[in-house]
């Protein structure tokens, strides 16, 4: 490909190099009076519209998007040439179908799903367990869960229990006085057919009601009283069933995630989700794969920082 490359439909101008991508309607490319500098890449399509400018020194193909870097650092656009964000870099999580997409700060992020829909909002905190659903914290520190581009618990918790045995508990806010905020803990119903609709709700019960938040932490870190009470349940005709030991909220347990097994990632959930699941995400034209406009290297993208 390190050939001139020209066309008299080209308003561009005339390209010293070309890469392809497995998308048939996009290349990356240097012009010829750029070829001598450091940051001479761009991206056009085959009818030679410009998608990203010449001013980059890698392009990278992050599915549904396209990853610019130079020395300010890295920019998002869509497939259709539309700046996104400038952002700060992407970390992988344990489970595949996610990818978390930093400001420039590197202190908030949004989430990508498989690279085909990023999350509107920012976010603080993520957990991630393997059936996929996942514990995330905005910045006004409340608490929901999500499913792939699903809402599966509004964000109105102060934290969220990892499920046990079709159940998991939510401490949300109720009240303020003078003094202190009170909280009370949901009973919630986890279906094992999470993906359809309404199968994580709340039961209407409530394990304990107006505790201050030291008196949450010192209710939990009894597990013989913790078990006692909440195993007593009795919901939708089956005792509740939780281990003490093996309780974890998300966040302020987080540093006992480390002894929650994570299965392998299940590659068939994934392939079955529908797309017009991500209505409620960004969403851009059609590429899967990964390509580095410099080589090939296919890992490069998590090691843009």
């Amino acid at each position: 490909m390190n050939h001139y490359v020209r066309s008299r439909y080209n308003p561009i101008g005339l390209y010293k190099t070309a890469y392809f991508c497995e998308d048939e309607d996009i290349a990356f490319v240097i012009k010829v009076e750029d070829c001598e500098k450091a940051e001479a890449w761009g991206c056009v399509n085959m009818v030679h519209q410009l998608l990203v400018p010449f001013e980059y020194r890698r392009i990278y193909d992050f599915g549904r998007f396209l990853i610019g870097k130079n020395w300010r650092g890295l920019d998002l656009f869509d497939k259709k040439g539309q700046l996104l964000y400038s952002i700060g870099g992407l970390k992988k999580t344990p489970h595949r179908a996610y990818t978390l997409v930093y400001d420039e700060e590197k202190e908030f992020f949004r989430i990508s799903i498989r690279k085909m829909a990023i999350s509107k909002s920012l976010y603080q905190r993520f957990y991630v367990i393997a059936n996929g659903l996942a514990f995330v914290q905005n910045p006004n520190e409340k608490v929901g869960l999500i499913l792939f581009s699903k809402l599966k618990l509004p964000f109105e918790y102060y934290a969220i229990a990892v499920p046990q045995n079709g159940y998991t508990l939510g401490i949300i806010e109720t009240s303020k006085d003078d003094d202190s905020v009170l909280y009370d803990c949901q009973v919630i119903k986890v279906r094992s057919q999470i993906k359809k609709e309404d199968s994580i709700h709340t039961t209407g019960i409530n394990l304990f009601t107006s505790k201050t938040l030291d008196e949450v932490h010192a209710y939990f870190e009894d597990k013989e009283q913790f078990e006692k009470e909440c195993n007593s349940i009795i919901c939708y005709n089956e005792r509740i069933k939780f281990s003490g030991d093996s309780l974890c909220f998300f966040p302020f347990d987080t540093e006992n995630f480390g002894k929650i097994n994570n299965d392998e990632y299940d590659e068939e959930e994934e392939a079955n989700e529908k797309e017009d699941d991500y209505n409620e995400w960004e969403h851009y034209s059609h590429e899967e794969a990964m390509y580095d406009a410099l080589g090939g290297d296919m890992e490069a993208i998590w090691n843009l920082d």
